[in-house]
């Protein structure tokens, strides 16, 4: 005997429970299958830890998309920019990269501007400080003094959280703006340095 055919109605049903129980970003994973059937979250297997924070092969993934914009993630999420830790080793001075600055010398003193290679302009009272240009070409001289490769920085959704209780276990609540990892620029004002808290992994 065959089955009795589906109805309609059960297989709008199951559809929508599948769509409800579609993994939230941050949440652990083994693979993109673990995210998401339909294809746009993957599973990120860059960290993949223990629930005690450990980097190990035996840990898991968390769920993310990638590429994103400010303002495209889901709610529970941010987008986040993470420029690659190996690089950021070389210092550089964000507020004089590709940018000449003023020094006035009868408030910081003239041993000082010129310690900082700046010389007298046509102005009284005031020197002018070249533009320094201690990064490459393909660099952005990040907030925190270091550069940081634009090309092979990544954009992702990441958990919001407002403490430890948020992420999961093996990661914690912590702010970003500092170790490479900074929310996405807004292109609109991109002087717009503001910071979120989002589930990193322990350590």
């Amino acid at each position: 005997m065959r089955p009795p055919p589906v109805k309609p109605s059960l297989l709008a049903l199951l559809a929508l429970v599948g769509l409800a129980c579609k993994a939230k970003i941050g949440d652990e994973c083994l693979r993109s299958t673990d995210c998401s059937l339909q294809g746009e979250r993957i599973c990120d297997l860059s960290h993949r830890v223990d629930p005690r924070g450990v980097v190990t092969p035996g840990g898991k993934g968390e769920c993310t998309i990638d590429g994103c914009g400010l303002g495209s993630c889901p709610k529970e999420a941010a987008c986040i920019k993470v420029y690659g830790s190996d690089f950021l080793s070389i210092a550089c001075d964000p507020a004089r990269e590709d940018l000449a600055v003023a020094c006035d010398p009868d408030e910081e003193g003239e041993a000082i501007c010129e310690a900082r290679g700046c010389v007298p302009s046509t102005e009284p009272s005031v020197w002018t400080c070249p533009p320094r240009n201690d990064c490459d070409p393909n660099e952005v001289c990040l907030p925190e003094g270091l550069c940081a490769d634009e090309v092979t920085a990544r954009t992702s959704c990441r958990r919001k959280c407002s403490n430890d209780r948020d992420c999961r276990e093996g990661y914690e609540c912590r702010e970003t703006g500092s170790g490479g990892v900074y929310r996405a620029p807004n292109l609109d004002d991109p002087q717009d340095l503001g910071t979120v808290r989002i589930c990193m992994p322990v350590g």
